[in-house]
Protein backbone atom coordinates (compact mmCIF):
# COMPACT_ATOMS: atom_id res chain seq x y z
CA UNK A 1 0.00 0.00 0.00
CA UNK A 2 2.94 2.40 0.92
CA UNK A 3 4.56 1.70 -2.09
CA UNK A 4 1.10 2.59 -4.77
CA UNK A 5 0.76 5.57 -2.50
CA UNK A 6 4.42 6.57 -3.38
CA UNK A 7 4.41 5.83 -7.05
CA UNK A 8 1.13 7.60 -7.54
CA UNK A 9 2.35 10.59 -5.57
CA UNK A 10 5.33 10.56 -7.77
CA UNK A 11 3.10 10.35 -11.04
CA UNK A 12 0.80 13.67 -10.13
CA UNK A 13 3.80 15.36 -9.35
CA UNK A 14 5.25 14.28 -12.74
CA UNK A 15 1.99 15.30 -14.15
CA UNK A 16 2.26 18.91 -14.08
CA UNK A 17 0.08 21.33 -15.98
CA UNK A 18 3.30 22.03 -17.85
CA UNK A 19 4.20 18.46 -18.86
CA UNK A 20 -0.14 18.09 -20.19
CA UNK A 21 0.37 21.52 -22.04
CA UNK A 22 3.64 20.19 -23.93
CA UNK A 23 1.39 16.92 -24.77
CA UNK A 24 -1.78 18.78 -25.63
CA UNK A 25 0.31 21.33 -28.14
CA UNK A 26 2.21 18.42 -29.74
CA UNK A 27 -0.83 16.59 -30.47
CA UNK A 28 -2.57 19.44 -32.24
CA UNK A 29 0.31 19.92 -34.25
CA UNK A 30 0.16 16.55 -34.75
CA UNK A 31 -3.47 16.62 -36.00
CA UNK A 32 -4.12 20.80 -37.18
CA UNK A 33 -4.22 21.57 -41.08
CA UNK A 34 -0.90 23.99 -40.52
CA UNK A 35 2.22 24.60 -42.34
CA UNK A 36 4.14 21.88 -41.06
CA UNK A 37 7.67 23.61 -42.65
CA UNK A 38 7.00 26.64 -39.95
CA UNK A 39 5.99 23.82 -37.14
CA UNK A 40 9.11 22.23 -37.63
CA UNK A 41 11.30 24.86 -37.44
CA UNK A 42 9.32 26.34 -34.19
CA UNK A 43 10.23 22.78 -32.55
CA UNK A 44 13.91 22.85 -33.78
CA UNK A 45 14.13 26.46 -32.53
CA UNK A 46 12.49 25.93 -29.21
CA UNK A 47 14.58 22.95 -28.39
CA UNK A 48 17.73 25.04 -29.12
CA UNK A 49 16.31 27.87 -26.80
CA UNK A 50 15.67 25.32 -23.95
CA UNK A 51 19.16 23.57 -24.23
CA UNK A 52 20.99 26.40 -24.33
CA UNK A 53 18.51 27.94 -20.86
CA UNK A 54 19.53 24.67 -19.21
CA UNK A 55 23.13 25.80 -19.90
CA UNK A 56 22.92 29.55 -18.94
CA UNK A 57 19.10 29.66 -16.67
CA UNK A 58 20.33 26.68 -14.77
CA UNK A 59 23.94 26.30 -14.65
CA UNK A 60 25.07 29.84 -14.91
CA UNK A 61 27.42 29.30 -18.06
CA UNK A 62 26.55 32.01 -20.43
CA UNK A 63 27.53 30.75 -23.94
CA UNK A 64 27.99 33.13 -27.19
CA UNK A 65 28.76 30.53 -29.13
CA UNK A 66 25.79 27.72 -29.42
CA UNK A 67 26.06 28.33 -33.30
CA UNK A 68 29.22 25.81 -33.48
CA UNK A 69 27.50 22.88 -32.05
CA UNK A 70 24.47 23.16 -34.76
CA UNK A 71 27.17 23.41 -37.05
CA UNK A 72 28.85 20.66 -36.19
CA UNK A 73 25.89 18.99 -35.95
CA UNK A 74 24.44 19.25 -39.64
CA UNK A 75 28.04 19.00 -41.27
CA UNK A 76 28.33 15.25 -39.10
CA UNK A 77 24.76 14.61 -40.14
CA UNK A 78 25.23 15.30 -44.15
CA UNK A 79 29.19 13.48 -44.11
CA UNK A 80 27.94 10.81 -41.85
CA UNK A 81 25.03 9.86 -44.61
CA UNK A 82 26.85 10.74 -47.77
CA UNK A 83 30.01 8.78 -46.71
CA UNK A 84 28.89 5.80 -45.15
CA UNK A 85 25.15 5.66 -46.68
CA UNK A 86 23.31 5.92 -43.09
CA UNK A 87 20.17 6.68 -42.97
CA UNK A 88 18.76 9.91 -41.31
CA UNK A 89 17.59 8.29 -37.74
CA UNK A 90 21.57 6.64 -37.58
CA UNK A 91 22.95 9.70 -39.15
CA UNK A 92 21.45 11.41 -36.36
CA UNK A 93 22.84 9.05 -33.71
CA UNK A 94 26.31 9.76 -35.07
CA UNK A 95 25.44 13.29 -35.23
CA UNK A 96 25.25 13.20 -31.69
CA UNK A 97 27.56 11.36 -30.45
CA UNK A 98 29.94 12.95 -32.61
CA UNK A 99 28.92 16.56 -31.40
CA UNK A 100 28.72 15.32 -27.92
CA UNK A 101 32.70 14.28 -28.32
CA UNK A 102 33.24 18.12 -29.47
CA UNK A 103 31.45 19.63 -27.11
CA UNK A 104 33.67 17.51 -24.36
CA UNK A 105 36.50 19.36 -25.66
CA UNK A 106 35.76 22.66 -25.99
CA UNK A 107 34.47 22.31 -22.53
CA UNK A 108 38.05 20.69 -21.33
CA UNK A 109 39.61 23.91 -23.48
CA UNK A 110 37.05 26.34 -21.51
CA UNK A 111 37.47 24.47 -18.06
CA UNK A 112 38.67 27.01 -16.10
CA UNK A 113 36.78 29.86 -18.19
CA UNK A 114 34.13 31.93 -15.87
CA UNK A 115 31.75 35.11 -17.03
CA UNK A 116 32.96 37.10 -19.75
CA UNK A 117 36.11 34.98 -20.35
CA UNK A 118 33.82 31.73 -21.30
CA UNK A 119 31.02 33.90 -23.20
CA UNK A 120 33.82 35.01 -25.66
CA UNK A 121 35.82 31.98 -25.59
CA UNK A 122 33.21 29.77 -27.10
CA UNK A 123 32.58 32.64 -29.28
CA UNK A 124 36.16 32.23 -30.94
CA UNK A 125 35.86 28.77 -30.86
CA UNK A 126 32.64 28.31 -32.76
CA UNK A 127 34.05 30.98 -35.22
CA UNK A 128 37.75 29.15 -35.81
CA UNK A 129 35.22 26.38 -36.24
CA UNK A 130 33.51 28.36 -39.44
CA UNK A 131 36.66 28.94 -40.42
CA UNK A 132 38.31 25.20 -40.28
CA UNK A 133 35.21 23.90 -41.89
CA UNK A 134 35.09 26.29 -44.59
CA UNK A 135 38.81 25.35 -45.56
CA UNK A 136 38.43 21.53 -45.44
CA UNK A 137 37.80 20.43 -48.66
CA UNK A 138 35.87 17.15 -47.91
CA UNK A 139 33.31 18.75 -46.16
CA UNK A 140 33.21 20.83 -49.17
CA UNK A 141 35.09 23.85 -48.42
CA UNK A 142 33.05 27.43 -48.27
CA UNK A 143 30.74 26.09 -51.08
CA UNK A 144 29.11 23.14 -49.04
CA UNK A 145 27.39 19.97 -48.74
CA UNK A 146 24.40 18.95 -50.66
CA UNK A 147 23.04 15.34 -49.27
CA UNK A 148 22.91 12.68 -51.17
CA UNK A 149 18.91 11.80 -51.72
CA UNK A 150 19.15 8.36 -53.70
CA UNK A 151 18.51 6.66 -50.47
CA UNK A 152 15.35 9.09 -49.33
CA UNK A 153 11.71 8.28 -49.28
CA UNK A 154 10.91 11.54 -50.97
CA UNK A 155 6.96 10.10 -50.64
CA UNK A 156 7.41 10.75 -47.04
CA UNK A 157 10.37 12.43 -46.00
CA UNK A 158 8.84 15.87 -45.01
CA UNK A 159 6.59 14.21 -43.42
CA UNK A 160 9.74 12.37 -41.33
CA UNK A 161 11.72 15.53 -40.79
CA UNK A 162 8.44 17.28 -38.69
CA UNK A 163 8.27 14.07 -36.83
CA UNK A 164 12.17 14.00 -35.84
CA UNK A 165 11.30 18.15 -35.15
CA UNK A 166 8.64 17.17 -32.87
CA UNK A 167 9.88 14.56 -30.98
CA UNK A 168 12.68 16.00 -30.27
CA UNK A 169 11.18 19.36 -29.09
CA UNK A 170 9.27 17.10 -26.81
CA UNK A 171 11.76 15.09 -25.54
CA UNK A 172 14.15 18.23 -24.73
CA UNK A 173 11.39 19.67 -22.71
CA UNK A 174 10.20 16.67 -21.04
CA UNK A 175 14.03 15.42 -19.94
CA UNK A 176 14.87 19.05 -18.77
CA UNK A 177 11.80 18.83 -16.56
CA UNK A 178 12.83 15.51 -15.16
CA UNK A 179 16.53 16.21 -15.30
CA UNK A 180 15.52 19.27 -13.03
CA UNK A 181 13.20 17.51 -10.50
CA UNK A 182 16.55 15.05 -10.05
CA UNK A 183 19.58 15.50 -7.54
CA UNK A 184 21.56 16.42 -10.80
CA UNK A 185 19.45 19.26 -11.85
CA UNK A 186 19.56 20.56 -8.35
CA UNK A 187 23.24 19.91 -8.26
CA UNK A 188 22.99 22.56 -11.42
CA UNK A 189 21.43 25.12 -9.87
CA UNK A 190 23.23 25.30 -7.10
CA UNK A 191 26.45 25.71 -8.73
CA UNK A 192 24.25 27.92 -10.72
CA UNK A 193 23.60 30.19 -6.90
CA UNK A 194 27.08 30.30 -5.74
CA UNK A 195 29.63 27.47 -6.72
CA UNK A 196 32.04 27.73 -4.08
CA UNK A 197 29.08 26.99 -1.40
CA UNK A 198 27.92 24.01 -4.24
CA UNK A 199 31.67 22.41 -3.50
CA UNK A 200 31.40 22.73 -0.01
CA UNK A 201 28.24 20.49 0.57
CA UNK A 202 30.13 17.96 -1.96
CA UNK A 203 28.73 18.59 -5.32
CA UNK A 204 31.44 18.27 -8.16
CA UNK A 205 31.19 21.30 -9.80
CA UNK A 206 33.31 20.87 -12.48
CA UNK A 207 32.09 17.55 -13.80
CA UNK A 208 28.13 18.99 -13.53
CA UNK A 209 29.21 21.84 -15.39
CA UNK A 210 30.90 19.94 -18.13
CA UNK A 211 27.79 17.23 -18.39
CA UNK A 212 25.97 20.68 -18.81
CA UNK A 213 27.30 21.80 -21.37
CA UNK A 214 27.39 18.81 -23.57
CA UNK A 215 24.20 18.04 -23.31
CA UNK A 216 22.94 21.47 -24.21
CA UNK A 217 25.81 21.11 -27.34
CA UNK A 218 23.88 17.92 -28.34
CA UNK A 219 20.49 19.56 -27.89
CA UNK A 220 21.54 22.14 -30.35
CA UNK A 221 23.65 19.98 -32.93
CA UNK A 222 20.83 17.47 -33.30
CA UNK A 223 18.26 20.37 -33.77
CA UNK A 224 20.46 22.04 -35.68
CA UNK A 225 21.32 18.22 -37.89
CA UNK A 226 17.41 18.24 -38.43
CA UNK A 227 17.10 21.58 -39.58
CA UNK A 228 19.75 21.08 -42.67
CA UNK A 229 18.46 17.68 -43.14
CA UNK A 230 14.86 19.50 -44.10
CA UNK A 231 16.73 21.75 -46.51
CA UNK A 232 19.01 18.80 -48.20
CA UNK A 233 22.14 21.18 -48.19
CA UNK A 234 24.35 22.96 -45.30
CA UNK A 235 27.42 25.26 -45.68
CA UNK A 236 29.50 27.07 -43.03
CA UNK A 237 28.35 30.53 -43.86
CA UNK A 238 24.71 29.28 -42.75
CA UNK A 239 25.52 26.86 -40.34
CA UNK A 240 27.64 28.34 -38.73
CA UNK A 241 25.77 31.89 -38.40
CA UNK A 242 25.95 33.63 -35.23
CA UNK A 243 21.90 34.49 -35.97
CA UNK A 244 21.59 30.80 -34.76
CA UNK A 245 22.92 32.17 -31.32
CA UNK A 246 21.10 35.91 -31.64
CA UNK A 247 17.79 33.76 -32.46
CA UNK A 248 18.16 31.73 -29.16
CA UNK A 249 19.14 35.07 -26.81
CA UNK A 250 16.10 36.68 -28.14
CA UNK A 251 13.40 33.62 -27.46
CA UNK A 252 15.62 33.05 -23.86
CA UNK A 253 15.99 36.85 -22.62
CA UNK A 254 12.37 37.82 -23.29
CA UNK A 255 10.58 34.56 -22.72
CA UNK A 256 12.46 34.76 -19.30
CA UNK A 257 16.04 33.14 -18.77
CA UNK A 258 15.82 30.15 -15.87
CA UNK A 259 12.73 29.19 -16.35
CA UNK A 260 11.13 26.24 -18.57
CA UNK A 261 8.08 28.72 -19.39
CA UNK A 262 9.82 31.12 -20.80
CA UNK A 263 11.08 29.80 -24.74
CA UNK A 264 7.63 29.25 -25.16
CA UNK A 265 6.57 32.77 -25.18
CA UNK A 266 9.78 33.75 -26.44
CA UNK A 267 9.19 31.51 -29.12
CA UNK A 268 5.75 32.25 -30.31
CA UNK A 269 6.72 36.20 -29.95
CA UNK A 270 9.85 35.85 -32.11
CA UNK A 271 7.99 33.57 -35.17
CA UNK A 272 4.81 35.97 -34.53
CA UNK A 273 7.30 38.98 -35.46
CA UNK A 274 8.63 37.18 -38.02
CA UNK A 275 5.58 36.40 -40.19
CA UNK A 276 4.28 39.58 -39.59
CA UNK A 277 7.31 41.53 -41.09
CA UNK A 278 8.62 39.21 -43.17
CA UNK A 279 7.89 41.40 -46.22
CA UNK A 280 9.10 44.87 -44.58
CA UNK A 281 13.00 44.51 -44.94
CA UNK A 282 14.65 45.38 -41.91
CA UNK A 283 11.78 46.55 -40.04
CA UNK A 284 11.90 42.70 -38.33
CA UNK A 285 15.60 43.09 -37.08
CA UNK A 286 14.34 46.87 -35.61
CA UNK A 287 11.42 45.35 -34.18
CA UNK A 288 13.31 42.34 -32.52
CA UNK A 289 15.80 44.37 -31.00
CA UNK A 290 13.41 47.32 -29.35
CA UNK A 291 11.45 44.12 -28.00
CA UNK A 292 14.36 43.22 -26.34
CA UNK A 293 15.63 46.30 -24.85
CA UNK A 294 12.64 47.01 -23.12
CA UNK A 295 12.07 43.73 -21.76
CA UNK A 296 15.45 43.92 -20.41
CA UNK A 297 15.12 47.32 -18.81
CA UNK A 298 11.26 46.68 -17.52
CA UNK A 299 11.51 42.83 -17.18
CA UNK A 300 14.70 41.75 -16.45
CA UNK A 301 13.59 38.27 -15.31
CA UNK A 302 11.41 38.08 -18.50
CA UNK A 303 7.81 37.76 -19.60
CA UNK A 304 7.47 34.66 -17.75
CA UNK A 305 9.28 35.55 -14.51
CA UNK A 306 7.33 38.80 -14.08
CA UNK A 307 4.36 36.67 -14.60
CA UNK A 308 5.77 34.42 -11.81
CA UNK A 309 6.78 36.68 -9.72
CA UNK A 310 3.42 38.60 -9.39
CA UNK A 311 1.17 35.42 -9.35
CA UNK A 312 3.33 32.53 -8.14
CA UNK A 313 2.45 30.38 -11.01
CA UNK A 314 4.76 27.52 -12.04
CA UNK A 315 4.05 25.34 -14.94
CA UNK A 316 6.26 23.05 -14.35
CA UNK A 317 7.76 23.16 -10.67
CA UNK A 318 11.36 22.07 -9.74
CA UNK A 319 11.35 21.60 -6.52
CA UNK A 320 10.17 18.03 -5.90
CA UNK A 321 13.15 15.76 -6.19
CA UNK A 322 13.01 12.41 -6.43
CA UNK A 323 13.92 9.55 -3.71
Amino acid sequence: MTVAISFLSRGAAWLSPGVIITLVLALCLLSLPIDRRLAMEICLVLAMAQGWNLLCGYTGLLSFGHQAFIGVGAYSLFLCMNTFGLSAYLGLICSAVISALVALVIALLLKGSRDAYFSIGIWVLADCLRLLVGQWEWAGSSRGIVLDTSRIDVATFADSVFFMALALAVLTQLGIVRLLRSRAGLSLMAIRDNETAAASVGIATASSRIAAFVLSAVICAVAGAIYYLSVLYVDPAGAFDIDWQIRILFIVIVGGVGTLEGPFIGALIYFALRELFQDSGGAFLIIQGAIAAVTMFVAPQGIWGLIQARTGWQLFPTRWISR
